[in-house]
């Protein structure tokens, strides 16, 4: 069986960290799209620290897409469907399956309803399949859904997590109100420039994979406030004392089976000493507790993207969320190993 053939889409820091993991589980990087004119004509290796692919990063992305017939587009630009739809829907057209990072890809049902159906029916049309996969895949879904299932009785859940800001860029960076004062934070959140949080498309998944019936929803926004100056390494600069180093967003969701869920996540430019935290608590009969110490989220979210591409290749044509594909898997062998015969002719 040939090696998986894979377009790496978005040569930023996700990208390229991908890019050393899928050489060394034996993929084969057939393209490199980025949205940088600075990147252009670059060799993928290159930017990603590792030897010479042969792989030129280019900016038009239809060419790339329509030339070299990948099996699997690994999508890492912009977190939210309507941003990323018209990428979504070229993938699609040209005949690739698509693993994207976009947060709301991992459940969208519920928060971008339409444009995911139609994304769905497009998908099935062309016969491959839109996953969205990354950090929340196994820390926030599997395990999560693993403990749950050692429950008699679930009154409540609760998720608590925390993730730096400060080492995904400044284009994340910006999207958390970092450097703000308390006042322009409140006026711009009020004024609802504030992204849509993540909890929300968290707990849809753990609703669904437990038969369970969303009927409400809450959700908070808390500011992070540095107590005394702290260096933002993305911005290069000092943050004074007082400021806003990021926020949480808060979500909570009802159902009608009774079982309450709330998370909370939190990102925000770290200070010394401080680092990544999953924590969920699941009460009824009997209270359960998952905690998984020290998270290196930066690159478990590569580790899980690159390793769920094999079931992406096997899953049924559409829009498949997190909650309906298995547990993940290490791969110690080469990811066209694990692809189901046929489905690399």
């Amino acid at each position: 069986m040939r090696p998986v053939r894979v377009v790496v889409y978005g040569a930023g820091t996700m990208g390229l960290l991908a890019t050393r993991m899928l050489k060394e589980k034996g993929a084969q990087i057939v393209g490199a799209i980025a949205r940088s004119d600075a990147k252009k004509g670059v060799d993928l290796g290159t930017l990603a620290g590792v030897d010479k692919l042969g792989v030129l990063v280019d900016t038009d992305a239809e060419r790339v897409l329509g030339s070299v017939r990948p099996d699997v587009v690994m999508l890492a630009t912009q977190s939210f469907i309507p941003e990323i739809y018209d990428q979504l829907a070229m993938c699609i057209r040209s005949g690739a399956n698509v693993l994207t990072l976009a947060e709301e890809t991992f459940f969208p049902w519920n928060t971008s309803p339409t444009l995911t159906a139609q994304l769905d029916r497009l998908a099935r049309i062309h016969g491959v399949t839109v996953t969205g996969g990354g950090h929340q895949d196994s820390f926030w879904i599997h395990q999560v859904g693993a403990l749950m299932g050692a429950s008699h009785r679930i009154d409540s859940v609760k998720g608590f997590a925390t993730w730096n800001a400060d080492d995904y860029g400044p284009d994340v960076i910006a999207t958390k109100h970092v450097g703000e004062t308390l006042e322009a934070f409140e006026h711009a959140v009020g004024q609802g420039d504030a992204p849509p949080t993540y909890g929300r498309n968290v707990l849809g998944a753990l609703a669904q994979a437990s038969s369970l019936t969303p009927v409400g929803w809450e959700a908070t926004v808390r500011p992070v406030i540095v107590d005394q100056d702290r260096t933002s390494r993305s911005l290069g600069r000092t943050l004074s004392a007082g400021t806003v180093i990021g926020y949480s967003d808060v979500d909570t969701m009802r159902t009608a089976e009774g079982p309450v869920f709330t998370f909370e996540m939190a990102g925000y430019v770290y200070g010394a000493g401080e680092s990544d935290t999953n924590e969920w608590n699941v009460y009824g009969e009997p209270d359960l507790y998952l905690g998984n110490g020290v998270v290196p989220s930066y690159t478990t979210t590569c580790t899980q993207w690159v390793n769920r591409v094999p079931d992406v290749i096997n899953a049924r044509p559409g829009v498949v969320t997190i909650d309906e594909m298995p547990p993940l898997s290490y791969r110690a062998l080469p990811l066209h190993r694990y692809v189901d015969g046929g489905k690399l002719s």
